[in-house]
């Protein structure tokens, strides 16, 4: 996708979350937590960053077996699209299934369940081993027979249909709801409920939840979350999180084959000699879990969104600041060096906004030093472009004010509720 491509897309994106939040205020329904909000972008960012360098390796392999080793070709019509359609929302429930079932792919995705909200922006919250993970099923499309180009634009359509399942506003759709992956049905899939945990794993159709036994209906909203809680809004700590607590125990485990076998067992097993680690959500006094939320004041917020917008927009700079979108590997980082710094700027920028939501010691400091690396980055990245001329005074006077407006925000963070940080095991 190009630069320009990338503004229309978050620009709808960006329309269709604000009408949610408009209805969810007339409703006096609570979908979105600032903080939250601004984690799942950040994981996003991430998560896209890792895409733009390996879909060029993805798609170079899908072309090498589709000519080298499928023995025939499926035509490119309208009713193969539908038949690789059915292919790839079949590979991606199996991906999603498994994601469930197998720690070492639990650990990636695990991430998207960590948020107590469901919106429009939780499709974001991905982690960056995922981007890995997935193409290692759906390059069986092209083994399959199905054209390269024909099997991403069927995987393209199973990912951007998410953007209309991930709700609280949208009720039962009748019969709708035993074809389709409805909004109620995922949530079903978000849900922290026993009753409702690991169901309902479509993507697009709900015939493979049926065939395979993980569908059920939802009968009541569930409680959203992982069963452990998280307590940290960082990106990094999102996509770190489960494969610390992997290692932690693996080195505790005395037996090497329990070692071993728990990077490939149900999450919910662990070995014998070796219990789980604590929870990380709190409860109030009588021992009751409370919802996770970081609240910050409206100064703070309006400067962790401007510059979380920022980064965003830094990432979509990477589209534009290159001649082909679709064949950057990582070799190319040390061709480009445009391209390397804009890349470390951005991963800075996402380390920083995460320490700074966290209210982490020494997070201001970080910030301005990011806001420095912005300062001197941004016009080095623009040095050769139509933009070179005033993109430097910009981003300096746009620096200075945020430089002025962080340490101006003696009050960050808001106080949170009476509560205790829950230490026992699952």
């Amino acid at each position: 996708m190009t630069a320009k491509g990338w503004v229309i897309l978050l620009s709808v994106l960006a329309v269709m979350m604000l009408i949610e939040k408009i209805v969810a205020i007339r409703r006096k329904v609570d979908t979105y937590t600032f903080s939250d909000f601004i984690a799942n972008l950040s994981c996003g960012i991430l998560e896209r960053v890792a895409a733009f360098f390996w879909y060029y390796v993805f798609f170079v392999a899908s072309y090498w077996v589709f000519e080298n080793i499928t023995l025939w070709s499926i035509p490119q019509t309208w009713y193969t699209w539908i038949l690789a359609l059915l292919v790839a929302d079949f590979l991606a429930y199996w991906h999603h299934r498994l994601s469930h079932e197998i720690n070492f792919l639990w650990a990636a995705h695990i991430v998207h369940h960590q948020s107590e909200d469901i919106n429009i922006s939780t499709v974001f919250r991905v982690s960056f081993f995922a981007v890995v993970n997935r193409s290692l099923f759906f390059i069986w499309m092209p083994f399959m027979g199905f054209h390269p180009e024909q099997a991403l634009s069927a995987i393209l359509f199973v990912g951007a249909f998410q953007f209309v399942t991930h709700s609280r506003l949208v009720g039962k759709l009748g019969f709708l709801e035993h074809i389709f992956s409805t909004p109620s049905n995922h949530r079903v899939h978000h849900a922290r409920n026993e009753k409702y945990i690991d169901h309902n794993y479509g993507h697009v159709f709900m015939i493979w939840d049926k065939m395979f036994g993980t569908y059920t209906p939802e009968e009541e909203e569930p409680d959203y979350g992982i069963t452990t809680g998280f307590e940290s809004e960082n990106a990094y700590n999102s996509n770190f999180f489960y494969w610390k607590d992997l290692f932690k125990r693996a080195s505790m485990a005395k037996n090497f084959k329990d070692k071993v076998k728990l990077f490939f067992a149900k999450p919910v097993w662990t070995p014998s000699d070796v219990g789980y680690l604590p929870n990380q959500y709190e409860t109030d006094e009588q021992g009751n879990r409370l919802p996770h939320k970081t609240p910050v004041t409206k100064s703070f917020g309006f400067y962790l969104l401007l510059n979380s917008l920022l980064t965003l927009a830094f990432f979509v700079s990477m589209f534009a600041i290159i001649d082909e979108p679709k064949r950057v590997v990582l070799r190319d980082l040390w061709e480009n060096k445009q391209l390397l710094v804009l890349v470390i700027t951005i991963l800075l920028s996402v380390f920083a906004h995460g320490r700074l939501l966290d209210n982490r010691k020494g997070s201001k400091i970080l910030d301005s030093l990011r806001l420095i690396v912005v300062a001197i980055a941004i016009p080095f990245v623009y040095s050769t472009t139509g933009v070179a001329g005033w993109i430097g005074p910009a981003i300096w006077v746009f620096t200075a004010g945020m430089m002025i407006w962080l340490w101006s925000n003696t009050k960050t963070h808001l106080p949170r509720f009476n509560s205790k940080l829950k230490t026992q095991g699952i």
